[in-house]
């Protein structure tokens, strides 16, 4: 029961749930090594993303050691938060493909707006 409550608590603040599908693009996928297989795509380009987002980011940021701290602790909350709400891999997947576009969104947002980059705002 207790356990139960901390993923509740933990997914509260994020909105983000273990079913959030990553993209209409694995729509179509019919079986559960279709659905991984996609999945795990979807999260690949969602990770190239945040590394192009954030390598913008540290290079216009005035304090390059504290956005590395924050990242890191982003991090840990990713993988913490999608392990906590998935009971199969591909709803792990999802999750962290869902918190990984956020966390785009979030690094534009907070660090690249208004500034000239090499990045477009990201899609949604």
């Amino acid at each position: 029961m207790v356990r139960h409550v901390l993923v509740t608590l933990l997914l509260l603040p994020s909105g983000v749930t273990a079913q959030e599908a990553p993209s209409r693009a694995c729509a179509d996928a019919k079986t559960t090594v279709d659905m991984e297989r996609c999945a795990s795509r979807v999260l690949a380009e969602a990770k190239s993303n945040l590394s192009k987002y954030l390598h913008e980011a540290r290079r216009v940021t005035t304090n390059r050691a504290l956005l590395d701290s924050a990242q890191a602790a982003w991090e840990r909350y990713r993988d913490l938060t999608c392990r906590a709400a998935g009971r199969q891999h591909v709803d792990i997947l999802n999750c962290l493909s869902a918190l990984t576009r956020r966390r785009v969104r979030e690094l534009y947002d907070h660090y690249l707006t208004g500034t000239k980059t090499g990045v477009p705002p990201p899609n949604e």
